[in-house]
């Protein structure tokens, strides 16, 4: 349950221990209502409890823009909210886009004995993650059964884009590393702590810091 984590779309929360928590105070000044509550959870050795039912579908679509926009977003604020999360992000993406597709490269440069060894040990890594992604998506069906047909159709990506996604990752962590500033729905936001966000503009007009 320590691994658990608050998702802010699909959360629920005793009132007694909301209270007692005093998460209004915790969360004046902060951009990230679920990493504030899964932190405060935690601090008070408190369970988080997975529940398979309270997952929902996303049916909106989106661009590559808008997939880069949202992917480093959410690590900016992870970067702030849960570095520990930020740093095995950064540590593990680079391991596997380094190894992986080091490997698919070095191929064409390697005949005999090392082809057949790289090329061994990188179905290896591939298998693992094949069916890693396969019961994955298996367990999700089991949860989302009303939507079936549309993650039957994802099948092919869910089972290779996987490949590609640690590249994304790498990419992400490092625009955290070297800014803490986003813009959400329009609003742009410096990230100062885990306590304390400024916004900086919002249609063009300056506003004061949240503290």
């Amino acid at each position: 349950m320590k691994r658990n984590f608050c998702w802010g779309g699909s959360t629920a929360i005793r009132r007694d221990v909301f209270e007692r928590l005093n998460l209004r105070e915790k969360w004046r000044g902060t951009l990230s209502d679920d990493f504030t509550l899964t932190n405060a959870m935690n601090a008070a050795n408190l369970p988080i409890c997975f529940v398979s039912q309270c997952l929902t579908a996303t049916v909106e679509d989106c661009n590559g823009r808008e997939l880069l926009e949202f992917t480093t977003r959410q690590m900016k604020i992870t970067r702030i909210y849960a570095p520990h999360l930020w740093k095995a992000s950064l540590i593990g993406s680079f391991l596997f886009t380094a190894v992986f597709w080091s490997g698919i490269v070095l191929l064409f440069f390697v005949s005999n004995f090392h082809f057949w060894l790289t090329l061994t040990f990188l179905l290896v890594i591939f298998a693992f993650g094949f069916v890693k992604a396969w019961l994955r998506l298996k367990a999700v069906k089991l949860a989302l059964n009303n939507y079936e047909k549309e993650l039957n159709h994802q099948l092919l990506s869910h089972l290779t884009l996987w490949t590609i996604s640690p590249l994304l990752y790498f990419y992400n962590c490092l625009c955290a590393l070297f800014s803490r500033k986003i813009v959400w729905r329009g609003i742009e936001y410096n990230l100062k702590s885990a306590t304390e966000t400024e916004i900086l503009s919002t249609n063009n007009r300056q506003l004061e810091s949240i503290e």
